[in-house]
């Protein structure tokens, strides 16, 4: 199943765990796997009660937390996912993509104080981490502070070279 997901054969890995599940209903990572592939085929509707019923069955499921929380973003339900962002970081404070994904829903709703808070955060505990500096990068251009944004997207290529929306973003910067 995890291997048709990676190939993004979604419906074919979201088949499969149904029909695991039906073996295994209490099984919180088949629930949370069936999430991803909903949210993957963009049925964010079930993805949702997928995640719900994984966090159900295992309340402390920080990835079934975070893998919502996501989903609640793209649904533009920013307090829903606010929560289940900070629920995931409350069972797992190491969690450096939640730190980093927090910080980007604080960066849509413009509060960017908030936003660097996470994605310090997150960089303290992953220094290498490509994607904090490819989002820290965004908020710094955002507030105009060019230079410093220039510098988190070449410390981001410095890790990954072959990103295109960084060298974008730095060329924009």
């Amino acid at each position: 199943i995890i291997a048709l997901f990676s190939d993004n054969k979604l419906q074919e890995a979201l088949d499969k765990v149904k029909t695991l599940t039906k073996s295994f209903p209490e099984d919180s990572l088949l629930h949370n796997i069936t999430g991803a592939c909903y949210a993957g085929l963009g049925q964010l509707g079930s993805a949702v009660k997928s995640y719900e019923k994984a966090i159900e069955i295992k309340p402390d499921y920080a990835k079934a937390h975070y893998n919502l929380a996501g989903t609640y973003h793209e649904l533009e339900k920013m307090d829903d996912s606010i929560n289940s962002y900070k629920r995931s970081l409350e069972i797992d404070p190491d969690y450096a993509e939640a730190h980093n994904n927090l910080g980007n829903v604080f960066q849509d709703l413009g509060r960017l104080d908030e936003a660097f808070e996470c994605f310090e955060k997150a960089l303290a505990i992953n220094p290498d981490y490509v994607e904090v500096h490819y989002s820290l990068g965004n908020a710094l251009t955002e507030q105009g502070q060019c230079n410093d944004a220039i510098a988190s997207y070449q410390k981001a290529l410095e890790i990954n070279p072959n990103y295109p929306a960084l060298h974008n973003n730095l060329g924009n910067a």
